[in-house]
């Protein structure tokens, strides 16, 4: 079976990876000598935040003049593999900016932080998934939840509100596409954008009150999951999505103020407002589902392979990443997203994106994108499901049956 398979290899490379001690968190700053620690995150090549976020972490040079920090720059895209080689050879940086999935991917090769948070009172929830058996392996990085974003001037125009449901999300883009031209409604819809989309796919799934697997059972045809699929084929086939266009082209015909709504999570609205033609014009509300969606969490995590010193200033690093000055200036760069502590949105930033706040407040009580139970998995899990979605958009074919088949499929794949 895959499932032992994948969970025998990760066992493999626990072992490989060996037993490194942990070292107390000192934060007296007392190493010999200097000590560089090697931060990676995709996001330092981010145009809008990378430098900022990066100004962030110089000011622990400041508080620790002897640790010297060092930027590795990985694209998203890379980092998936290129990391799980690089810690199974007992390589790789000395600090990871990780989704969530790569995360559990990873996770044997982590170094606990428990004694870099264990004075830190303020952590909130987004922390409690890099709870693993009791340790706390990774803290908060960012947590990017959904929201339903929308062109306020096309609305006026066409004379609608945000709404509420999916049938009214129908009925609003029909008259935005009527009244103004534009694009009623964006979304990822195909699978050769199956990482992405099925990411964004949780959001529907979630806001039926669908899971895909329960108590370690997957529940991939449940009532809930089907009725979420039965609900984007209606959107679907309601003709107000830019059939087979991907979902970059469709940000920038947003950016362009050429669409009128789009679901998308905070980060992706933060690109299409800044600098763009529909900067003043952005707006977002709660998904027009039951009940809430999903998020994109980032999880910051230590390579447990450093030598006693670099484990000593990283954790001292962490440590000092959760105090209020320092979640405070990662607030300043992170924009709409929930980080670590609950430090508010910075009051300019959110005067100037009036959106921000919905995605801010979306993210305290969404789910994540990885499977309950089958964390590793969930990739192989949803490769079935999404082929099952394709067919029920592209061919009619019956949603209940499709996702039979998945949950059948599914089954064989991991157990």
């Amino acid at each position: 079976m895959i499932r032992r398979s994948v969970r025998t290899i990760a066992a493999a490379i626990a072992l490989a990876l060996g037993a490194v001690g942990l070292s107390a968190c000192e934060s007296d700053g007392n190493y010999s000598g200097k000590t560089t620690l090697v931060l990676m995150n995709s996001q330092w090549m981010d145009a809008l935040r990378g430098d900022k976020l990066w100004a962030v972490m110089e000011k622990y040079e400041k508080v620790n003049p002897k640790v010297v920090l060092e930027k590795s720059e990985v694209p998203s895209k890379d980092i998936q593999t290129k990391l799980p080689t690089e810690l199974g050879a007992k390589l790789g940086p000395d600090v990871m900016m990780l989704q969530e999935p790569l995360f559990w991917v990873v996770r044997d090769a982590l170094l606990p932080l428990d004694e870099a948070t264990a004075e830190a009172n303020n952590l909130n929830a987004t922390n409690d998934g890099a709870q693993v058996e009791g340790r706390q392996l990774g803290v908060s990085w960012q947590r990017a939840a959904y929201g339903l974003v929308f062109n306020r001037k096309l609305l006026n125009e066409a004379g609608v509100e945000p709404p509420e449901t999916v049938d009214e999300l129908i009925t609003a883009a029909h008259e935005v596409q009527s009244e103004t031209g534009a694009i009623g409604f964006t979304s990822r819809h195909q699978m050769n954008e199956f990482d992405n989309w099925y990411k964004d796919f949780m959001n529907w799934t979630a806001g039926y009150g669908g899971q895909w697997a329960t108590q370690g059972q997957l529940t991939i045809d449940s009532p809930h999951n089907i009725a979420a699929v039965e609900a984007f084929k209606k959107l679907y086939d309601a003709d107000v999505i830019p059939y087979g266009d991907d979902f970059p082209t469709q940000r920038n015909r947003f950016k362009s103020g050429d669409v009128g709504f789009s679901i998308d999570n905070s980060g992706g609205t933060l690109n299409m407002a800044t600098g763009s033609k529909v900067s003043s014009d952005v707006g977002a509300s709660r998904l027009p589902f039951p009940s809430p969606g999903s998020h994109q969490q980032i999880y910051l995590a230590l390579n447990k392979n450093m030598d006693g010193e670099k484990q000593r200033a990283a954790l001292d690093f962490v440590q000092w990443l959760l105090t209020d000055d320092a979640q405070q200036a990662l607030r300043s760069a992170s924009g709409p997203d929930l980080l670590a502590t609950d430090v508010p949105l910075d009051p300019k930033f959110a005067k100037k994106n009036p959106w921000a706040q919905n995605f801010y407040e979306a993210a305290a009580d969404s789910s994540g994108t990885v499977i309950e139970g089958y964390e590793l998995e969930t990739a192989q899990i949803m490769r079935p499901v999404m082929d099952a979605v394709e067919r029920v958009l592209t061919k009619n074919a019956d949603p209940r049956k499709e996702l039979e088949k998945a949950q059948e499929e599914a089954t064989g794949l991991v157990g």
